[in-house]
């Protein structure tokens, strides 16, 4: 049985306030095709990295109404599912369509898991909207076992393009830096969505 705990409460900011509106809607807005996509690469790659890996437990950070999840629990059914995300109303539709997950709303920055506590960490399409990308990162490589794998998936511009957006997207270099300076290896890279999303998959060393 899917339970979503809400024992974070800080108060939204205008952006996830947005999300828990938007989430009444999530599942059938046009977006999905272009999320969906994401997904699918994010999963492939995992596997050609690593076609014999078999993660236990796996935490989605950003996981909206829990669509990546869904995916994950087709490929690896025997794994335990977490979702995390800081908008209620997503993770009430989460709680809803995800019946092997577990949901805790909470932020990249401060994920409510105990260290070394996780197999694989997968993000899509979140990143850039975390309050502090290297803080969220570090919390990913806490909450991973020694060997775990992040898989991150985010929009990837050149900063000339990400200034004129005013937006905290990243462009490859300091996606790769932030990834290498929080302590992971990086495995594999690949770009989708008309080359505009950069698919990201890094290990956390370990013996």
């Amino acid at each position: 049985m899917t339970r979503f705990k809400q024992l974070w409460r800080h108060p939204m900011n205008n952006d996830v306030r947005r999300f828990d509106r938007w989430s009444k809607s999530y599942e059938k807005c046009w977006g999905q095709r272009f999320f969906d996509g994401v997904h699918v690469q994010m999963l492939d790659l995992m596997t050609a990295a690593a076609p014999t890996r078999t993660p236990s437990r796996i935490l989605d950070v950003g996981c909206g109404t829990g669509r990546l999840l869904r995916k994950a629990a087709a490929r690896w059914p025997a794994a335990q599912f977490v979702g995390v995300d800081p908008a209620p109303g997503m993770l009430e539709v989460a709680q809803r369509l995800t019946l092997t997950a577990t949901f805790w709303r909470g932020l990249a920055e401060s994920l409510p898991l105990a260290d070394a506590s996780v197999d694989l960490v997968m993000s899509s399409v979140s990143m850039h909207h975390w309050p502090n990308a290297g803080l969220g990162v570090l919390e990913v490589a806490r909450v991973l076992r020694p060997g775990g794998w992040f898989c991150l998936a985010d929009i990837a511009l050149p900063s000339w393009f990400s200034k004129l957006l005013r937006s905290k997207v990243k462009n490859r270099n300091e996606i790769r830096e932030l990834l290498i300076k929080s302590g992971f290896q990086i495995l594999a890279q690949r770009t989708c969505q008309a080359r505009i999303v950069l698919v990201s998959v890094a290990v956390k060393p370990g013996p």
